[in-house]
């Protein structure tokens, strides 16, 4: 009984410093006044953190930036986070609370059953500990990444319309730069507010937009734009035909996403084909069942 109570203590000191590494502060004035300094999406603005979930998510950030930086799926992580609109500080720091709840809860539910007089195996405890940890956080990053490949084919519809703005501002005589800053701020979508957002970035930099763009298609990992920039940077150093190169991307773009439109159509009548054969068998069942027992009531 000893060791139940001492488990219960450790256990709720635990849940105690969790709670209170999260409690709301007030934000900091540098970070109120850097969100003020431009409108921008309210989708794609990451608010500010309590500085309690910073501190929670700092030392993971640290440990997995120096073990594993240059791994592919941290990339994908980061490029998802971006992408969406995530700090990467604050999914860490939600990686971290699941992780302790998937690890806390069993053996919460162990010292409850103890408590109150039931057999628990204390062994099967650990292993759904070990289960749960892995599973919850596993669970998280795929919530994620989904999120992202949303966003991402959502990202696609829009260069495409990008693209043949961009086109028809050319066929006006504007400029390429003019061009481009024209044709990403027609629409008020999130992903036009983005290459808005990156081209005028460049612009008060003095960098070149294609520039831009290819390192908001490295960022949030959509090789469109990247491919994008390539040509657009072909027209500016070598006075490449931009327009035609444009458009022909464009269609291609548009190909593509009309071939994956359809893919997924067919892919969900495929998912759908099981549960309708089951939903006619049992319907066959229903209207079967009352002559097939009157049949065998007969003998």
């Amino acid at each position: 009984m000893t060791g139940v109570v001492v488990l219960a203590i450790v256990a709720a000191l635990g849940v105690v410093g969790v709670f209170a590494s999260l409690r709301s502060t007030a934000p900091p004035l540098e970070a109120v006044l850097s969100s003020w300094q431009r409108p921008v999406d309210p989708r794609d603005a990451v608010a500010v953190a309590p500085t309690g979930r910073r501190r929670l998510g700092e030392p993971v950030i640290r440990v997995a930036a120096t073990r594993w930086g240059a791994h592919p799926r941290m990339h994908s992580v980061l490029s998802a986070l971006a992408i969406t609109g995530g700090d990467p500080t604050l999914f860490a720091a939600r990686l971290v609370v699941i992780a302790a709840a998937c690890a806390l809860a069993p053996g919460v539910l162990w010292l409850m059953a103890q408590a109150a007089g039931l057999e628990a195996d204390l062994g099967l405890t650990v292993i759904v500990t070990l289960i749960a940890v892995p599973l919850g956080v596993g669970l998280t990053v795929l919530s994620l990444l989904r999120a992202a490949s949303e966003r991402r084919r959502q990202f696609r519809v829009v260069i495409s319309s990008f693209v043949d703005l961009v086109v028809l501002s050319l066929a006006g005589g504007v400029g390429v730069d003019g061009a481009l800053h024209a044709a990403a701020q027609v629409s008020e979508d999130w992903a036009a507010q983005r290459l808005s957002r990156a081209l005028e970035g460049a612009r008060n930099q003095g960098h070149t937009p294609w520039s831009a763009l290819a390192g908001l298609g490295d960022e949030i990992a959509v090789p469109e734009l990247v491919e994008l920039a390539a040509t657009v940077q072909l027209a500016g150093t070598e006075g490449a035909r931009i327009r035609d190169s444009l458009a022909a991307r464009g269609e291609a773009l548009r190909r593509h996403e009309q071939a994956d439109a359809e893919s997924a159509a067919n892919a969900m009548t495929e998912r759908l084909f099981l549960p309708g054969a089951l939903l006619l068998l049992g319907f066959l069942l229903f209207i079967g069942f009352p002559a097939v027992h009157r049949i065998l009531g007969g003998f």
